[in-house]
């Protein structure tokens, strides 16, 4: 009885995480901690990562910055970390940073479903976006991009991947006093990671 009320319950449980998964939105729902690789010449630090895989971040709305350069794994990290803020019961959404732009462009002012849009943004409990400021963006997207994440400050967590430092996402940003108010933000108490090593689209 006892062997069955338990296998009810871990089924009702990946259910749930199944469930946060899909509505992610995550390109790659399988990315885990667990299958991350810690190879000499990787700068990973493993005891970091187990740290974060136990999602106290999410509890206290820590953001994570995550730095390198093309397919050194920055990617592949946010979507472990998505998981394993699913398999704790927090809800995400994943999105490349210009693909969430050009969304957004495309829906009217007072569209009920653009309101409805962001209210998701403001209130998942992680954000991750994927790409972050690899292209310059125009003024209206740099002062949507701070309202969202200003909604989003005192509740959520925000994970942003970008092959630029902080310092140089100011070129990105037209505005400066917006590209100041973005980067404290995001940066401001945020986890820092900086990932160097060989192409891993390659190994």
């Amino acid at each position: 009885m006892l062997y069955a009320l338990d296998k009810e319950v871990a089924a009702k449980r990946e259910r749930r995480v199944n469930k946060l998964l899909k509505a992610s939105r995550s390109p790659n729902p399988d990315a885990c901690i667990e299958d991350i690789t810690y190879t000499p010449g990787r700068t990973i630090n493993k005891e970091q990562i187990t740290r974060l895989a136990h999602c106290q971040w999410c509890q206290s709305a820590q953001n994570i910055v995550i730095l390198g350069k093309s397919s050194v794994g920055k990617t592949y990290l946010a979507q472990a970390l998505l998981t394993a803020a699913c398999r704790n019961d927090y809800s995400a959404r994943f999105f490349r940073t210009d693909t969430l732009a050009n969304h957004l462009a495309v829906l009217k002012h007072d569209d009920p479903a653009r309101i409805t849009f962001l209210e998701d943004l403001h209130h998942t409990d992680v954000l991750v976006l994927d790409d972050f400021l690899t292209t310059p963006i125009d003024a209206a997207t740099a002062h949507q991009l701070l309202n969202i994440l200003a909604e989003r400050e005192p509740r959520g967590s925000t994970i942003v991947t970008s092959q630029y430092t902080p310092d140089e996402w100011y070129k990105s940003i037209p505005d400066a006093v917006i590209a100041e108010s973005i980067l404290n933000r995001l940066v401001a108490g945020a986890e820092i990671i900086t990932l160097e090593g060989t192409n891993m689209r390659l190994d």
